[in-house]
């Protein structure tokens, strides 16, 4: 079954990228770049530290927390649904919206997470769990085509164009239930400690809302890119170092090419962290499938968050070792 949605992901993410490269600079900054690990695309192992942006307070606390699920309904009735392969248009936006939340004083730091292309939160129970026990609350949408409980939905790879203001969107009503004296939510986060990541094509759709022309959101202050490419999402993506990134590939990814990473990461400004997993394949060592970089994934993502939102400079120094693990792992950053 593995096999199965590999292939029809796969293709559709090949469409996708098709799309892509043609685009003009105005469009997109997609690129295969060189052969992984050599020549001018190949990141820079002697790159100097990234440093987290200044803060004024010290570390948040870590948890470990108890973690609660729940689910909320958010629908934006300003932006339409396109018509999927096998699904009618339908005039707002509906986003069934996972919450993984942190049982504590709190406020705690907001991380929006996005799946991929036919893809669900409900594949990353064990990672989204992970960074809410560590004192994140996650907010994970499924988005209203490419999600995997839609019918064709490996062929809605143009949902991706609004998937960065469904990003938006959730945001905004995260906040504006923190602000609701009534609302279970009411003081639970940090509005000031925003955080996006996201998987394949939810790692094009965090680079968007990230750092693309078309709908960069300037409330989120780092960000996670998970088996992702830079594609085409209306403007042009500028990795200007606004906020720290992550970014973590497999070099044995069949459905979104390794080298595009490396080339990414090479046009990239600091803070960005470079980690290559040895081997790893797409979508199954970040979702619950069991992988053998599961642990070193979900350490060095959470790490990172702890350091970025989580206000934390030694987080950041413990990546140097966390993220290099003999046979599993690598770690370049600039």
């Amino acid at each position: 079954m593995w096999g199965t949605r590999v292939a029809a992901m796969s293709m559709g993410l090949l469409a996708l990228l098709a799309v892509a490269a043609g685009c003009t600079p105005a469009t997109g900054t997609a690129s295969t770049g060189g052969s992984p690990g050599s020549g001018a695309g190949a990141p820079d192992a002697t790159a100097a530290a990234a440093t987290a942006p200044p803060t004024t307070e010290g570390p948040l606390p870590h948890g470990p927390f108890t973690v609660t699920t729940s689910q909320r309904t958010f629908v934006d009735t300003t932006r339409p649904t396109e018509a999927g392969a096998a699904t009618p248009a339908h005039p707002e936006r509906t986003l069934e919206t996972w919450l993984f939340q942190p049982e504590g004083t709190g406020p705690f730091p907001l991380i929006v997470f996005s799946h991929g292309l036919s893809g669900h939160p409900d594949k990353f129970t064990k990672l989204l769990t992970a960074w809410a026990k560590a004192g994140f609350l996650v907010a994970a949408p499924a988005f209203p085509l490419t999600n995997d409980k839609v019918p064709s939905s490996s062929s809605n790879w143009t949902g991706l164009a609004q998937q960065p203001a469904d990003v938006s969107f959730v945001i905004t009503k995260m906040l504006a239930a923190n602000d609701d004296p009534a609302d279970a939510l009411h003081d639970r986060i940090r509005p000031d400690r925003i955080g996006a990541g996201g998987l394949s094509l939810g790692g094009a759709t965090t680079y968007g809302v990230t750092f693309n022309d078309c709908c960069r959101d300037d409330r989120i202050k780092a960000a996670e890119v998970l088996s992702g490419a830079q594609l085409a999402v209306g403007g042009e993506n500028h990795l200007d170092g606004h906020v720290p990134l992550l970014i973590m590939h497999g070099d044995a990814d069949l459905s979104l090419p390794y080298a595009m990473e490396v080339d990414g990461y090479a046009k990239a400004t600091g803070p960005v962290w470079f980690v290559t997993l040895l081997g790893g394949s797409h979508a199954p060592p970040f979702e619950d499938w069991p992988s053998p970089h599961d642990a070193v994934d979900e350490q060095v993502t959470t790490t990172f968050w702890e350091g970025t939102l989580g206000g934390d400079p030694a987080a950041l120094a413990r990546l140097d070792t966390e993220a290099v693990v003999p046979g599993l792992t690598t770690l370049q950053k600039k």
